[in-house]
């Protein structure tokens, strides 16, 4: 195998390899989504239980015990999902990185994953690699393919069906912009509820209620995180069917567009000449 064979047995690669991780990560993603439901229907109950004149003590140990169990799931999922979720990011970063023919894409899969992890950095930079992710993914990025004959005879002998490109799907940048305020608005409010005192009624009734506000905002940025994991392993997949299914002469008219390109980036430094 020589040239573009061997790049569509990378393509292949990558892009199988990142519909698994992605699939995984959608797995983790929709845990942590459950157990925030638990817990904020724990947070409830005790606000429940708070209410009533008289407490029976069983209730209030079963409350207290379910709040356990769910602190200890939450930090096991959560550190699952999170692993989960940045493994891949790194494929996906790895895969785009693969497909991106003509511009390249700005982030390493090691670069992506410390925006998420650097203190301060992620703040903002997670936002930045899923929302270049998305873009840089589209698909009038690749040549689209002649159409292909579904040869299974399902058309019959009178008519020949075509083989149908799946939709790539796409999220608004507000979407992804508020996947990550989400999420960061739930660390912070699970961090103020800690710090809260509980040891009166009316303090440990503020405390519940934050608690229940930060799993709130845990549940929607996990749902939202599911929209856009979903749409990007889209985009890879269309990115990588585009390109597989290309003729050798139309990757080549890409190699030659992004040389034109480099060139004139190349072109704005002042004393450059580019190459003939």
């Amino acid at each position: 195998m020589s040239g573009w064979s061997e790049a569509r047995v990378a393509w292949d690669l990558d892009a199988g390899a990142a519909r698994r991780r992605a699939r995984a990560a959608i797995f983790g993603l929709v845990a942590m989504a459950a157990v925030g439901a638990f817990t904020g229907l724990v947070g409830t109950l005790h606000l429940l239980l708070l209410r009533r004149t008289a407490v029976p003590a069983s209730a209030w140990e079963l409350a207290n015990t379910l709040r356990e169990v769910g602190g200890l799931v939450e930090l096991v999922l959560g550190l699952l999902a999170g692993v989960l979720f940045l493994r891949w990011i790194s494929r996906a970063v790895a895969a785009a990185s693969t497909l991106e023919l003509v511009r390249g894409f700005p982030w390493t899969p090691t670069g992506a994953v410390m925006a998420f992890l650097l203190p301060v950095v992620n703040l903002v930079q997670p936002y930045k690699v899923v929302r270049d992710l998305h873009d840089r993914l589209a698909p009038d990025g690749a040549p689209e393919p002649a159409p292909r004959p579904q040869l299974d005879g399902a058309g019959g002998y009178r008519r020949v069906e075509m083989v149908h490109a799946p939709r790539a799907g796409a999220v608004h940048h507000a979407a992804i912009g508020a996947w990550w305020t989400l999420y960061v608005g739930s660390r912070v409010l699970g961090w103020i509820a800690s710090s809260m005192r509980d040891g009166t009624v009316a303090e440990f009734t503020e405390a519940r209620a934050v608690f229940i506000a930060s799993d709130a905002a845990s549940i929607a940025a996990a749902l939202l995180a599911v929209r856009v994991v979903r749409a990007i392993d889209s985009r890879i997949a269309e990115r990588h069917r585009r390109l597989r299914h290309a003729s050798d002469e139309e990757l080549d008219g890409r190699l030659v567009e992004r040389d034109l390109l480099l060139r004139q980036d190349f072109a704005r430094y002042r004393g450059f000449e580019a190459p003939l």
